[in-house]
Protein backbone atom coordinates (compact mmCIF):
# COMPACT_ATOMS: atom_id res chain seq x y z
CA UNK A 1 0.00 0.00 0.00
CA UNK A 2 2.86 2.34 1.09
CA UNK A 3 4.54 2.00 -2.76
CA UNK A 4 1.33 2.47 -4.67
CA UNK A 5 1.06 5.80 -2.06
CA UNK A 6 4.26 6.69 -2.86
CA UNK A 7 3.91 6.52 -6.68
CA UNK A 8 0.45 8.50 -6.20
CA UNK A 9 2.49 11.51 -4.56
CA UNK A 10 5.47 11.16 -7.18
CA UNK A 11 3.36 11.04 -10.33
CA UNK A 12 1.55 14.65 -8.76
CA UNK A 13 4.56 15.87 -8.12
CA UNK A 14 5.84 15.23 -11.73
CA UNK A 15 2.42 17.03 -12.45
CA UNK A 16 3.40 20.40 -10.72
CA UNK A 17 6.17 20.34 -12.44
CA UNK A 18 4.44 20.54 -15.98
CA UNK A 19 2.17 23.27 -14.45
CA UNK A 20 4.37 25.39 -12.99
CA UNK A 21 6.76 25.33 -16.25
CA UNK A 22 3.06 26.64 -18.10
CA UNK A 23 2.43 29.02 -15.44
CA UNK A 24 5.63 30.71 -14.47
CA UNK A 25 4.76 33.55 -17.07
CA UNK A 26 1.14 34.16 -16.05
CA UNK A 27 1.75 33.36 -10.77
CA UNK A 28 -9.77 23.69 13.48
CA UNK A 29 -12.18 22.74 11.65
CA UNK A 30 -10.86 22.59 7.68
CA UNK A 31 -13.38 22.12 5.30
CA UNK A 32 -12.78 21.91 1.75
CA UNK A 33 -13.48 25.81 0.87
CA UNK A 34 -11.13 26.30 3.87
CA UNK A 35 -14.17 27.81 5.59
CA UNK A 36 -15.10 27.72 9.72
CA UNK A 37 -12.45 28.59 12.08
CA UNK A 38 -9.08 27.21 10.19
CA UNK A 39 -6.38 26.36 12.15
CA UNK A 40 -5.81 28.29 15.40
CA UNK A 41 -9.26 30.02 14.60
CA UNK A 42 -10.37 27.11 12.75
CA UNK A 43 -11.13 27.98 9.22
CA UNK A 44 -6.08 32.52 -5.85
CA UNK A 45 -3.03 36.64 -7.43
CA UNK A 46 -0.12 38.38 -8.98
CA UNK A 47 2.77 38.44 -5.79
CA UNK A 48 5.59 40.93 -1.09
CA UNK A 49 5.54 44.45 -0.29
CA UNK A 50 3.27 46.57 1.80
CA UNK A 51 0.46 48.82 0.51
CA UNK A 52 -0.86 51.75 1.87
CA UNK A 53 -4.23 49.97 3.67
CA UNK A 54 -1.64 47.57 5.21
CA UNK A 55 -1.57 44.43 2.97
CA UNK A 56 1.00 43.37 0.40
CA UNK A 57 0.87 45.55 -3.06
CA UNK A 58 -0.69 44.55 -6.12
CA UNK A 59 2.86 43.79 -7.55
CA UNK A 60 3.67 41.34 -4.08
CA UNK A 61 6.96 40.69 -6.22
CA UNK A 62 10.18 39.34 -4.57
CA UNK A 63 13.56 40.50 -4.30
CA UNK A 64 14.49 39.20 -8.11
CA UNK A 65 10.88 40.58 -9.49
CA UNK A 66 9.47 37.16 -8.46
CA UNK A 67 6.25 36.14 -7.22
CA UNK A 68 6.03 36.39 -3.14
CA UNK A 69 5.75 32.87 -2.24
CA UNK A 70 7.29 30.61 -4.83
CA UNK A 71 10.22 30.40 -3.47
CA UNK A 72 12.06 29.31 -0.48
CA UNK A 73 15.05 31.75 -0.44
CA UNK A 74 14.64 35.64 -1.71
CA UNK A 75 15.77 38.77 -0.32
CA UNK A 76 18.58 37.36 1.73
CA UNK A 77 16.26 35.23 3.66
CA UNK A 78 15.64 31.58 3.61
CA UNK A 79 12.85 29.05 5.21
CA UNK A 80 13.93 25.87 6.73
CA UNK A 81 11.78 23.51 8.30
CA UNK A 82 11.88 20.88 10.40
CA UNK A 83 10.13 18.18 8.12
CA UNK A 84 8.26 18.42 5.30
CA UNK A 85 6.53 15.29 5.89
CA UNK A 86 3.24 14.59 7.59
CA UNK A 87 0.51 12.08 8.05
CA UNK A 88 -2.88 12.35 6.94
CA UNK A 89 -5.39 13.24 9.62
CA UNK A 90 -2.81 13.76 12.80
CA UNK A 91 -2.21 16.75 13.87
CA UNK A 92 2.01 17.17 14.19
CA UNK A 93 4.26 20.22 14.99
CA UNK A 94 5.43 22.56 11.95
CA UNK A 95 8.81 24.57 12.98
CA UNK A 96 10.59 26.27 10.69
CA UNK A 97 13.13 29.30 11.16
CA UNK A 98 14.27 31.94 8.87
CA UNK A 99 17.63 32.07 7.93
CA UNK A 100 19.39 35.23 6.63
CA UNK A 101 22.61 35.18 3.85
CA UNK A 102 24.97 33.90 6.49
CA UNK A 103 22.80 31.01 7.61
CA UNK A 104 22.10 32.30 10.81
CA UNK A 105 18.57 32.13 12.84
CA UNK A 106 16.75 35.59 12.19
CA UNK A 107 15.00 36.00 15.71
CA UNK A 108 14.04 39.90 15.50
CA UNK A 109 10.41 40.61 13.34
CA UNK A 110 8.36 43.24 13.11
CA UNK A 111 4.59 43.07 14.51
CA UNK A 112 2.14 43.41 11.59
CA UNK A 113 -1.11 42.89 12.02
CA UNK A 114 -0.46 42.34 15.49
CA UNK A 115 1.41 39.35 14.98
CA UNK A 116 5.03 38.61 13.73
CA UNK A 117 4.95 35.83 11.83
CA UNK A 118 1.97 34.52 9.55
CA UNK A 119 1.77 31.17 8.16
CA UNK A 120 -0.60 29.84 5.60
CA UNK A 121 -1.11 26.71 4.57
CA UNK A 122 -3.14 25.16 1.31
CA UNK A 123 -3.32 22.23 -0.71
CA UNK A 124 -1.43 22.69 -3.85
CA UNK A 125 -5.35 22.59 -5.64
CA UNK A 126 -6.22 25.46 -3.33
CA UNK A 127 -8.39 23.65 -0.81
CA UNK A 128 -7.91 23.02 2.57
CA UNK A 129 -6.87 26.63 3.51
CA UNK A 130 -5.76 27.33 7.12
CA UNK A 131 -4.50 30.95 8.33
CA UNK A 132 -1.78 30.19 11.48
CA UNK A 133 0.09 32.11 13.82
CA UNK A 134 3.04 30.36 15.64
CA UNK A 135 5.29 30.62 18.48
CA UNK A 136 8.72 31.60 18.52
CA UNK A 137 11.31 29.64 20.85
CA UNK A 138 13.90 31.85 22.64
CA UNK A 139 16.56 30.24 19.25
CA UNK A 140 14.02 31.88 17.21
CA UNK A 141 12.72 28.57 15.71
CA UNK A 142 8.73 29.22 14.99
CA UNK A 143 6.63 26.22 15.71
CA UNK A 144 2.70 25.89 15.28
CA UNK A 145 0.18 22.61 15.59
CA UNK A 146 -0.88 21.72 12.01
CA UNK A 147 -3.05 19.17 10.61
CA UNK A 148 -2.98 18.35 7.13
CA UNK A 149 -6.86 16.31 6.51
CA UNK A 150 -5.73 14.70 3.07
CA UNK A 151 -3.32 13.25 1.09
CA UNK A 152 -1.37 15.45 -1.59
CA UNK A 153 1.04 18.29 -1.41
CA UNK A 154 0.84 21.33 0.50
CA UNK A 155 2.10 24.89 0.19
CA UNK A 156 3.14 26.78 3.25
CA UNK A 157 4.05 30.41 3.43
CA UNK A 158 6.14 31.64 5.76
CA UNK A 159 4.71 35.82 5.95
CA UNK A 160 6.93 38.56 7.98
CA UNK A 161 8.36 41.87 8.09
CA UNK A 162 12.14 42.31 8.84
CA UNK A 163 14.42 45.02 8.60
CA UNK A 164 11.53 47.21 7.18
CA UNK A 165 10.33 44.91 4.52
CA UNK A 166 7.80 42.64 3.97
CA UNK A 167 8.75 39.23 2.83
CA UNK A 168 6.61 35.93 2.07
CA UNK A 169 8.64 32.35 1.86
CA UNK A 170 6.76 28.78 0.59
CA UNK A 171 7.80 25.59 0.67
CA UNK A 172 5.96 22.40 -0.15
CA UNK A 173 4.35 19.98 2.62
CA UNK A 174 3.77 16.33 1.88
CA UNK A 175 1.13 14.15 2.74
CA UNK A 176 1.43 9.99 1.81
CA UNK A 177 -1.54 8.79 0.26
CA UNK A 178 -3.70 8.14 -2.63
CA UNK A 179 -4.63 11.59 -3.79
CA UNK A 180 -6.91 13.09 -6.95
CA UNK A 181 -6.73 17.05 -7.20
CA UNK A 182 -9.67 18.54 -7.26
CA UNK A 183 -10.79 21.09 -10.35
CA UNK A 184 -10.86 24.62 -9.17
CA UNK A 185 -14.69 25.45 -8.56
CA UNK A 186 -16.19 27.80 -10.95
CA UNK A 187 -16.10 31.77 -10.36
CA UNK A 188 -18.83 32.85 -8.55
CA UNK A 189 -19.28 36.04 -6.60
CA UNK A 190 -21.48 34.36 -3.87
CA UNK A 191 -19.91 32.26 -1.58
CA UNK A 192 -21.64 30.64 1.76
CA UNK A 193 -19.72 30.15 5.07
CA UNK A 194 -21.37 29.47 8.26
CA UNK A 195 -24.92 30.69 7.67
CA UNK A 196 -23.45 33.70 5.98
CA UNK A 197 -23.75 34.65 2.63
CA UNK A 198 -20.72 36.76 0.86
CA UNK A 199 -21.34 38.31 -2.17
CA UNK A 200 -18.09 39.49 -4.14
CA UNK A 201 -18.17 42.64 -6.49
CA UNK A 202 -15.13 44.20 -8.43
CA UNK A 203 -14.50 48.16 -9.60
CA UNK A 204 -11.23 48.66 -11.31
CA UNK A 205 -8.31 47.63 -9.11
CA UNK A 206 -10.27 46.84 -6.16
CA UNK A 207 -12.67 44.23 -4.65
CA UNK A 208 -15.19 44.74 -2.68
CA UNK A 209 -17.60 42.51 0.02
CA UNK A 210 -21.19 42.69 1.63
CA UNK A 211 -21.86 40.07 4.42
CA UNK A 212 -25.29 38.52 4.93
CA UNK A 213 -26.76 36.71 7.60
CA UNK A 214 -30.71 35.93 7.19
CA UNK A 215 -30.86 37.71 4.74
CA UNK A 216 -29.87 41.18 6.33
CA UNK A 217 -26.40 42.86 5.95
CA UNK A 218 -24.05 42.57 8.85
CA UNK A 219 -23.02 45.95 9.80
CA UNK A 220 -20.75 44.94 13.13
CA UNK A 221 -17.95 43.12 12.00
CA UNK A 222 -15.62 42.33 14.77
CA UNK A 223 -11.44 43.54 14.18
CA UNK A 224 -9.62 40.60 13.19
CA UNK A 225 -6.12 40.98 13.96
CA UNK A 226 -6.59 44.74 13.71
CA UNK A 227 -8.65 44.94 10.71
CA UNK A 228 -12.20 44.31 9.84
CA UNK A 229 -11.25 41.79 7.10
CA UNK A 230 -8.26 39.73 6.02
CA UNK A 231 -8.08 38.72 2.01
CA UNK A 232 -5.17 36.25 0.46
CA UNK A 233 -5.20 35.75 -3.27
CA UNK A 234 -3.25 32.87 -4.93
CA UNK A 235 -2.81 32.24 -8.34
CA UNK A 236 -3.61 28.49 -9.51
CA UNK A 237 -0.51 26.70 -11.32
CA UNK A 238 2.60 28.61 -9.24
CA UNK A 239 0.42 29.68 -6.18
CA UNK A 240 1.67 33.09 -6.58
CA UNK A 241 0.73 35.05 -3.06
CA UNK A 242 -1.01 38.01 -2.17
CA UNK A 243 -2.18 39.06 1.37
CA UNK A 244 -4.35 42.39 1.20
CA UNK A 245 -5.58 44.07 4.49
CA UNK A 246 -8.64 46.27 4.07
CA UNK A 247 -9.12 50.16 2.39
CA UNK A 248 -10.94 52.76 4.78
CA UNK A 249 -13.86 52.10 3.37
CA UNK A 250 -16.88 52.21 5.66
CA UNK A 251 -19.19 49.50 6.55
CA UNK A 252 -20.96 47.33 6.14
CA UNK A 253 -18.36 46.66 2.63
CA UNK A 254 -14.96 45.38 3.11
CA UNK A 255 -12.98 46.81 -0.08
CA UNK A 256 -9.14 45.81 -1.05
CA UNK A 257 -7.07 47.20 -3.49
CA UNK A 258 -5.68 44.53 -5.67
CA UNK A 259 -4.38 46.67 -8.19
CA UNK A 260 -3.65 45.46 -11.92
CA UNK A 261 -3.90 41.50 -11.76
CA UNK A 262 -1.89 39.23 -14.67
CA UNK A 263 -4.44 37.01 -16.37
CA UNK A 264 -5.24 33.71 -15.24
CA UNK A 265 -7.35 32.27 -12.33
CA UNK A 266 -7.64 33.15 -8.66
CA UNK A 267 -8.92 32.24 -5.52
CA UNK A 268 -9.87 34.18 -3.01
CA UNK A 269 -9.65 33.59 0.93
CA UNK A 270 -11.51 36.23 2.57
CA UNK A 271 -11.90 36.13 6.56
CA UNK A 272 -13.91 38.37 8.86
CA UNK A 273 -14.66 37.92 12.41
CA UNK A 274 -18.18 37.96 13.98
CA UNK A 275 -20.19 37.16 17.10
CA UNK A 276 -16.89 36.45 18.44
CA UNK A 277 -15.98 33.77 15.79
CA UNK A 278 -13.62 33.89 12.38
CA UNK A 279 -15.06 32.92 9.10
CA UNK A 280 -13.70 32.33 6.10
CA UNK A 281 -15.56 32.43 2.83
CA UNK A 282 -13.35 31.62 -0.90
CA UNK A 283 -14.10 32.24 -4.32
CA UNK A 284 -12.38 32.10 -8.23
CA UNK A 285 -11.58 34.87 -10.06
CA UNK A 286 -10.70 34.45 -13.21
CA UNK A 287 -8.94 37.18 -14.74
CA UNK A 288 -9.17 37.36 -18.85
CA UNK A 289 -6.42 38.39 -21.01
Amino acid sequence: MMKHAGMHVAAFVALLGVVFAGAALAGGAIDPEGGGDGGEHAAGATAGGHGAAGGHDATNAGAGGMPAGVASAEGGYRLATATTRFAAGSKAPLTFRILDANGDTVRDFEIEQAKRMHVIVVRRDLRRYQHLHPVQAPGGAWTTSLTLPEAGVYRAFADFKAAGRQHTLGIDLFVPGSFAPEDLPTPSTTAEVDGYEVKLHEHPGEVGFFVRRDGKLVTDLQPYLGARGHLVALRDGDLAYQHIHPDATPPPEIAFHIGATAPGSYRLFLQFRHDDRVHTAAFTRKVAT
